[in-house]
This record gives C-alpha cells, sequence and structure tokens, in this order.
C-alpha cells in the first residue's frame, strides 16, 4: 500500500516532489501509536478514510504530537489528509467505486490540484477546509470551548448538496463540538437568520445537552443563504 500511495502523490500532486517524505511521516506515525499500544498493525493495512481520520484525532489528542506538528509545519497532519484524500478517490482501494461526484472533481480540468483536493477533504471536515473554521470562530460556534483537537468543523449546507465554492467556503460552516455537531446534522438544532437558536420538538430534553433557549451564535451576512437552506431543507420543527 506505501507504493500505491507513493504512486498516487506522484500523479496527482504535481508540486510534490518527495513522496517519499510524506509516506515515511506516516510510517512515523505509526510507530508512534504502536509506542503506545494504539494500533497493532501500520496504517497502511488500513483502507478505509473513516478510520484514518478517528486515528488523527486520537494521534493529536497527545501534546507531544500536536505540538510537534505545529513546530514542524504540520507535516504530520498534511502526511495524514494526503492519505485520507487517498483512500477516498483511489481506484485501486475502494475496487472502482469512486462516487460519482469526487469522480466529477478529480476529471475537472477547471480545478487544480490544490484546489480538488480541497474540496475532496472538506467532504470529511479536514484539511484547508478545517483550518479556515478554526480560523474564523476560534473555538465552537455554540459553547465557546477553544480546544480545537475536539472540534467538528461541520457544513451547514451539506457537501453533498453543495457546489464546489460552497463545499470549502468557510462561511458555510460551524465549528462544533461533537455532540453539537450531530444534533445539527440530524435537523434537532438550527439556527434562525439572526443566530438564534431554534430546537426541534423532536429534541427531548434539550437541556441535558446543554441546549438552552436562549443561545445565540454569531453570525454574518455571508453565513445566511446556507443558514436558510438548513432550516428549510434540513431542520426538523
Amino acid at each position: 500500500m506505501k507504493e500505491i500511495f507513493e504512486s498516487w502523490v506522484i500523479e496527482s500532486k504535481k508540486t510534490i516532489t518527495r513522496p517519499d517524505k510524506y509516506s515515511s511521516t506516516i510510517t512515523t506515525i505509526s510507530n508512534h501509536l504502536k509506542r503506545k499500544n494504539l494500533i497493532e498493525t501500520g496504517l497502511f493495512s488500513i483502507v478505509h478514510a473513516e478510520e484514518i481520520i478517528k486515528i488523527k484525532e486520537l494521534y493529536f489528542s497527545f501534546d507531544e504530537y500536536y505540538f510537534k506538528n505545529k513546530k514542524g509545519n504540520h507535516m504530520y497532519s498534511r502526511s495524514l489528509d494526503l492519505y485520507i484524500e487517498f483512500l477516498d478517490t483511489s481506484e485501486l482501494v475502494q475496487n472502482n467505486t469512486i462516487p460519482q461526484t469526487i469522480q466529477s472533481i478529480i476529471n475537472n480540468q477547471n480545478l487544480t490540484s490544490t484546489e480538488k483536493e480541497a474540496i475532496i477533504l472538506s467532504r470529511r471536515g479536514q484539511g484547508k477546509y478545517r483550518d479556515s473554521l478554526i480560523e474564523l470562530w476560534g473555538k465552537c460556534s455554540i459553547s465557546g470551548y477553544s480546544n480545537h483537537r475536539i472540534l467538528v468543523a461541520s457544513h451547514i449546507k451539506p457537501w453533498k448538496d453543495s457546489n464546489n465554492f460552497e463545499r470549502t467556503d468557510k462561511y458555510n460552516g460551524l465549528l462544533l463540538l461533537p455532540t453539537f455537531d450531530k444534533l445539527f446534522d440530524l435537523g434537532l438544532i438550527s439556527f434562525s437568520l439572526e443566530g438564534r437558536i431554534k430546537i426541534s420538538k423532536q429534541l427531548q430534553q434539550p437541556s441535558i445537552l446543554s441546549i438552552s433557549v436562549d443561545t445565540k451564535i454569531n453570525i454574518s451576512k455571508e453565513h445566511l443563504k446556507y443558514l436558510d437552506f438548513h432550516n428549510n431543507m434540513r431542520f426538523k420543527k
């Protein structure tokens, strides 16, 4: 799998001259996790992007690796993002079952490889999309909790319903604690065009989940079209 990954980097990332640096970094991450008895085999034995995303979250929950990544110009997170994208797009891994939407992005001659990467990774709240939400919000949009490692980059208008610009637009996103992300994704909470929370009648005992009718988030005019979509198409009244 390591060799297949390196070949994919060469073919799809023309600006990367040393793909072996990224595969070696993934091997290093594997060794770190093995030493902590968190995985038994290397990451190259894992072929599902969802699993790598979970491992990425686990890996950066350790301060030593989180700060090592920051000090090392984000080489660790960049390597994992590349592997996530690879698993999402590679026919060799997915047995020729690449989703049509992703295939159309790959084949789009009007997009640069960097733009394609950003769009594909945004599907899972990763890459530059996540970074842009952290820069915009700085903390959980609802609670104000500021540990970025725990927060989820959540689309307001879902990725599948968005065009390529909307998929990476920082205003089409909230930075949320996992519980709030799940509630928002299920349409059990939403926000008015003034930023006031809307709570679905289907959500039982919202106070237990720290959901208050007094909750209000700070929004700008650029958020409005996305919130309007969520209110009308996703929110369960």
